[in-house]
């Protein structure tokens, strides 16, 4: 696969790992259960990590594609 698509794929992934970073500090804020504990805080902190792992690894391929006219 081109660098370009990765570059795209990684950047897709780290959205989506924001979006579950916001779903989860929502139901931190507004449990269903109270049985949750602090569940959706660790989840959402392991979101954080893999959003900003999958953003580096979008510029590492960024960086890494051929320039147009090289």
């Amino acid at each position: 696969m081109k660098w370009e698509a990765w570059s795209v794929v990684f950047t897709g992934l780290s959205l989506t790992c924001v979006t579950a970073v916001v779903l989860f500090l929502l139901v931190a804020i507004n449990p269903k259960d109270a049985s949750y504990g602090s569940t959706p805080l660790v989840y959402a902190a392991g979101s954080v990590i893999a959003a900003v792992a999958f953003n580096r690894a979008s510029a590492w391929a960024a960086r890494r594609a051929p320039r147009p006219g090289h």
